[in-house]
């Protein structure tokens, strides 16, 4: 039988109402009493090391997650970590950087309406993420919710409300799960050991680009700066090329710049038209296909690990 070790981190899956609303009340053991069923599926250690709503988690909590991971891997064939959605695909972006070539499954899950709600979505995604994190087929970072098996570097929350919250961006859905089992096709199962990182470095800012709206980036205490442009990315030259000026300067004070896209799917590609033509004169880092939550945790991983605009471009754009 299966040895999976259960994470709760609070969430929405977790809430009880209280006089100001929703708060996270209910304990991992308390989630796992809710699926019996478990117990003839894997052997479940279940702990608690936060209890939190997923807006208040952060790159701390995330490597205080992996650090536990780290320190337990061997004694688990699995984990599933229970976490709020409004930061879920940060959270699986996060790990994703800090637990590489992990040949175990690691599933995030939670729920849109609390365990103890009414027709809640909690049982049936905490039933599907025990699945997972027992299937033979699945390893690495994976979130698992509304029946969609994603990786972790894909993830992005679509919705709100809806049950079916979360989409695979820019690539295929790993699999599905549904109650004839789990249907999964992962890549090449890693080769070798899981490589485990403990630090971010949270000196990033992130810019939106508006149009007619000048770009002022304020970067006391910022190491790296994320641009969320428009299409597949470029420079807005009016106001007298003022954005322009402003990405020079960034970059004269040895911050890297970093262009994304406010597109969810597609990604950027400055090479496509001439607004972003002139970012190689502006030393921009392209994010390419990555989701906007990838490319913000993976830049504070990547600067966490470099001593160099060298080497952080080598971690920030490698593969992971």
């Amino acid at each position: 039988m299966k040895r999976i070790l259960f994470l709760a981190t609070g969430g929405t899956i977790a809430c009880g109402q209280t006089p100001e609303g929703l708060t996270p009340k209910i304990s991992s053991e308390e989630l796992v009493s809710f699926l019996p069923q478990i117990n003839e599926l894997c052997e479940v250690t279940a702990e608690q090391p936060f209890s939190l709503d997923s807006t208040n988690m952060s790159p701390r909590e995330w490597c205080a997650l992996a650090d536990i991971i780290s320190r337990r891997y061997d004694e688990f064939d699995g984990f599933v970590i229970a976490h709020g959605t409004d930061t879920m695909a940060y959270a699986a972006a996060a790990l994703s950087c800090l637990i590489q070539n992990s040949a175990k499954p690691i599933v995030l899950t939670g729920s849109q309406k609390p365990m103890t709600a009414p027709e809640s979505d909690a049982a049936l995604n905490l039933r599907d993420a025990f699945l997972c994190a027992c299937c033979g087929s699945l390893w690495g970072v994976t979130v698992v919710f509304g029946g969609r098996i994603i990786d972790g570097r894909c993830a992005a929350k679509v919705h709100t409300r809806e049950y079916d919250a979360f989409r695979s961006i820019n690539r295929a859905d790993i699999g599905s799960v549904s109650e004839g089992g789990v249907i999964a096709a992962r890549d090449e199962k890693p080769v070798g050991s899981a490589v485990f990182y403990n630090r971010m470095d949270t000196r990033i800012s992130v810019a939106k680009l508006t149009p007619g709206v000048p770009l002022n980036v304020c970067t006391t205490g910022v190491r790296a700066v994320i641009v969320e442009g428009f299409g597949t990315g470029g420079i807005p030259d009016y106001g007298g090329a003022q954005a322009k000026r402003e990405l020079s300067r960034l970059s004269a004070d040895g911050i890297y710049v970093i262009m994304t896209t406010q597109v969810m799917c597609g990604g950027t590609d400055l090479s496509v038209y001439k607004v972003g033509s002139g970012a190689k004169e502006e030393h921009i880092i392209e994010a390419g296909l990555m989701t906007r939550e990838l490319c913000a945790m993976k830049s504070m991983w990547a600067l966490a690990y470099s001593d160099s605009r060298e080497e952080f471009e080598a971690l920030f754009c490698g593969q992971i």
